[in-house]
């Protein structure tokens, strides 16, 4: 985990999901961003080792972003956000399976 894939580059028929508008963010601010979530899913890695129930930590850890970002975003964002980031990972595999 932690490498971007860019799937708009690899897959341009992709395009329509990726509507994201990040040309506000300025390199650093990318750079920190990605930072913080590599440090962050390290971080849960380490815990599902330790505790030896990656399940528990997957939950928990979905619960509390989800339940976090709900408070700052609301319930619509949140819900898009999460169907985006499951249908990234499924194209993920799949051009890991091409």
């Amino acid at each position: 985990m932690g490498e971007v894939i860019y799937l708009h580059k690899r897959r341009p028929e992709f395009h329509k999901i990726l509507d994201d508008d990040n040309s506000t963010l300025s390199d650093q601010d990318i750079r920190r961003l990605e930072n913080i979530r590599d440090n962050i899913e390290e971080l849960l890695h380490m815990v599902a080792g330790l505790r030896r129930d990656p399940k528990a930590v997957a939950l928990a850890s979905a619960r509390f972003g989800i339940m976090r970002m709900s408070q700052l975003y609301g319930r619509a964002y949140v819900m898009e956000f999460t169907k985006r980031c499951v249908e990234n990972m499924e194209l993920a595999d799949q051009l890991r399976s091409d």
